[in-house]
């Protein structure tokens, strides 16, 4: 079973969009898997910015960030490669309207009821405000659900799970015992 996590932090505007882009690229990331489809991602914040003051929608909920985290056989047990590959696709959901930075992050493998709960997650943050139409994403349940059931389809597990969180605390990572 794998947890979509959805943050939701609307109080903070910009300064959140800046913490949680900066958490991405300079956090602590793993083997450097840091990556966009669509932004250069050195410069992943003056560019959401720019998007965001072109169509002029620099309040409310700056981003929308999320956390995907698998379980062992999603990514085939310790497979970089795959997590990669399965993160890509899920930021491809995304990609073709919104601006989307991701990064990938290893725990150690937890024995949880004789095999191992969930090595890899990944952070995504993407651009509440479209650069196609500067429409903004709203995080609705119908959409949060859609995208649900895409993770499901590109990883081959139906029983994924959604939670709603808030980073206000710091605490990104889903404990192991989550999962």
């Amino acid at each position: 079973m794998g947890i979509l996590k959805v943050i939701r932090n609307t109080d903070s505007g910009l300064q959140y969009m800046y913490n949680a882009l900066n958490y991405i690229i300079y956090g602590h990331t793993d083997y450097d898997k840091r990556y966009s489809l669509n932004t250069d991602i050195d410069n992943a914040y003056e560019q959401f910015l720019l998007v965001k003051r072109y169509f002029y929608k620099t309040s409310g909920n700056s981003v929308f960030h999320f956390i995907v985290t698998y379980n062992a056989r999603t990514t085939w047990g310790d497979n970089i490669e795959k997590a990669g590959y399965i993160s890509r696709s899920i930021a491809s959901y995304f990609s073709d309207r919104f601006q989307i930075v991701w990064c990938i992050h290893k725990k150690f493998c937890s024995k949880k009821y004789g095999g191992c709960a969930s090595v890899y997650h990944a952070h995504f943050v993407m651009n509440s405000v479209s650069y196609i139409d500067g429409k903004m994403f709203s995080g609705s349940y119908t959409e949060i659900y859609a995208f649900l059931d895409y993770i499901k389809n590109v990883t081959g597990d139906k029983f994924w799970i959604v939670q709603y969180g808030s980073d206000r605390d710091k605490h990104y990572e889903v404990n192991e015992y989550d999962v």
